[in-house]
């Protein structure tokens, strides 16, 4: 079970660049934000993202796209000076901006799980956790999967069409 951490503890927690969050499984279900955010920092279409870097499951017809790995490792680790680097870390997306803290519920603000698979808790000083990062995350989400399911259960959309156009409008606003 995953440690829940409250608004208003602190807690001791140092990014040690041990690539554990990023080599432990590529799981990072992505929105439509972090995709154009992606691939307005690379400089690219965010259709060119596709297949390359970032995929589609289809559950229970939700789309999910989420981010490739290679060996079990996120597409975008790479390696600098003998240290695992992300090479989009300006870009990345939420989920991996607010780790090793995890979001228990878009509904949810004012609590967050802590991961036990990172090498960095318990470690530094003191600090709160990123809720500020959590509100972004909760907001994105939110209205990201309020847009899918208008275009899947109101416009009658299938899946992936549901989530290109999805992803068009969000990246036309941005």
């Amino acid at each position: 079970m995953e440690r829940i951490v409250s608004r208003g503890e602190r807690i001791r927690y140092k990014c040690i660049r041990s690539g554990t969050c990023c080599g432990s499984g590529p799981n990072v279900a992505l929105t439509a934000f972090d995709i154009c955010r992606i691939a307005r920092f690379l400089n690219t279409e965010w259709r060119s993202l596709v297949g390359r870097y970032i995929y589609a499951v289809i559950a229970d017809q939700i789309p999910i796209p989420v981010l490739r790995g290679i060996n079990n490792r996120c597409v975008f680790l790479q390696t600098s000076n003998g240290l695992p680097t992300c090479s989009i870390y300006p870009a990345r997306p939420r989920r991996c901006r607010l780790f090793p803290f995890i979001p228990i519920s878009p509904s949810i603000k004012d609590k967050m799980y802590v991961s036990r698979i990172c090498p960095g808790i318990g470690v530094g000083e003191e600090a709160e956790p990123p809720w500020s990062e959590l509100e972004k995350f909760s907001e994105e989400v939110t209205i990201y999967y309020r847009l899918l399911y208008d275009y899947i259960f109101n416009k009658g959309y299938e899946p992936i069409s549901a989530l290109e156009a999805v992803i068009d409008q969000v990246c036309l606003q941005q």
